[in-house]
C-alpha cells in the first residue's frame, strides 16, 4: 500500500468526488481514479460507491479512511523527525488569521519569529472563519485560528484561549467608555455585524435571541476596518471580541463597553488538516502566536472601572 494511495483516497473521501479530489491533490482524475480503483481491487474491498453526483463511502471505506488519517499523520511526524534532526529549521510557513488577530496580535508575532526564524519563508492570509476552514480543509494553509466550532471533518482543531466580547460605538453616542453594559437597555439596536459565513455572527445571533434583545437594524459587513470606521463616526454600533479592541482602550476614537447579563464570550482554536502534522517551522509560528495571544488575553478593559 503506498502512502499516494492514501493520499488520493483521503482527498476523494473528504471532498465528495473525484474531480474535487484531483484538484486539492493536484493530480489527474484519471491518475486519481486509477490509484483508489487499484487499492480496491489489491484488497478486494469496495471503499467508494460511485454515482454521477459524487462518491459516498462505504461501511469499509468510513472505517478505512479513520486509519488512513492516523498513517498520513504519523508520517509527516516522522518526516519532521528527521528535519529536526538536521538543525535548520527552514520551509514555507501559510498561516490564515482572522481580522481580530491582525490587528492586535499579529506585529509582535512577526517581530519575534522572523527574528529567530531567518530561513523560513511566510505567508498570512487574512479572511473570515468561512473562508479560513475552507483553506485548512484543501490544504492550501498550514493552519488557522478561528472562532472555536464543531463538526468539520477534514480538520482538527487545539483551544487557544477564551475572549470576552465588547460593545463597541462612537463616543458620542455609546454608553460611558468601559461601562458594563446590558444589551437589552440599548434596544432597540443597530448593528454592525459580519455575514452568517461568520462563526461569531451565529454565536451572536443567537445569544441575541435567547436574551430577547430587540435589533432595530443590522448592517452585514465583512470588513473589519470598515465597521471600525463607520462605528467611530455614525449612530452604528457593533460586537467586537476584546483582543481586536486592545488598541481602543483609550476611548479617543471608539467607545468600549463589556457585555453583561450574561457575559458574552468567544472561543479561539488552532484548526490543521486532520491527516498532516505541522512542520516544524509552523509548530514554531503557532507557538509564538499562542504566547502573544496568551498575553493579549490579559488585557481586560472590564478591570478598569
Amino acid at each position: 500500500m503506498k502512502l499516494q494511495q492514501l493520499r488520493f483516497f483521503t482527498a476523494v473521501y473528504e471532498e465528495g468526488s473525484f474531480s474535487a479530489g484531483a484538484v486539492r491533490a493536484n493530480a489527474t482524475q484519471s491518475g486519481l481514479s486509477m490509484q483508489v480503483r487499484e487499492l480496491e481491487e489489491r484488497f478486494g474491498v469496495q471503499l467508494l460507491t460511485r454515482s454521477s453526483t459524487g462518491v459516498q463511502p462505504t461501511e469499509a471505506g468510513r472505517r478505512f479512511y479513520a486509519q488512513a488519517v492516523k498513517v498520513l499523520r504519523a508520517s509527516t511526524e516522522a518526516e519532521a523527525i528527521l528535519k529536526r534532526a538536521s538543525g535548520a529549521v527552514t520551509g514555507h510557513v501559510r498561516v490564515g488569521l482572522m481580522p481580530t488577530f491582525t490587528r492586535a496580535v499579529l506585529a509582535p508575532v512577526l517581530l519575534r519569529f522572523t527574528r529567530s526564524h531567518e530561513l523560513v519563508r511566510l505567508s498570512v492570509l487574512e479572511a473570515y472563519s468561512s473562508q479560513l476552514c475552507d483553506e485548512v480543509a484543501k490544504g492550501a494553509i498550514d493552519f488557522a485560528v478561528v472562532p472555536a466550532i464543531d463538526g468539520m471533518l477534514q480538520v482538527q482543531a487545539t483551544p487557544m484561549g477564551t475572549d470576552r466580547e465588547y460593545l463597541v460605538s462612537s463616543p458620542s453616542v455609546g454608553p460611558s467608555h468601559l461601562k458594563p453594559v446590558h444589551l437589552r437597555d440599548l434596544q432597540p439596536l443597530k448593528l454592525v455585524l459580519p455575514s452568517r459565513a461568520n462563526a461569531r455572527r451565529v454565536r451572536i445571533d443567537a445569544y441575541l435571541a435567547a436574551n430577547g434583545i430587540e435589533v432595530d437594524e443590522i448592517l452585514e459587513l465583512d470588513a473589519m476596518l470598515g465597521t471600525l470606521d463607520l462605528v467611530s463616526s455614525s449612530d452604528w454600533m457593533t460586537i467586537l471580541p476584546g483582543i481586536l479592541c486592545a488598541p481602543d482602550a483609550d476611548g479617543k476614537d471608539r467607545t468600549l463597553n463589556p457585555i453583561e447579563g450574561p457575559v458574552l464570550t468567544v472561543d479561539y482554536a488552532m484548526i490543521e488538516p486532520s491527516s498532516k502534522t505541522l512542520s516544524e517551522a509552523a509548530r514554531a509560528f503557532a507557538t509564538i502566536l499562542q504566547e502573544e495571544l496568551d498575553r493579549t488575553l490579559v488585557w481586560n478593559p472590564a478591570t478598569a472601572i
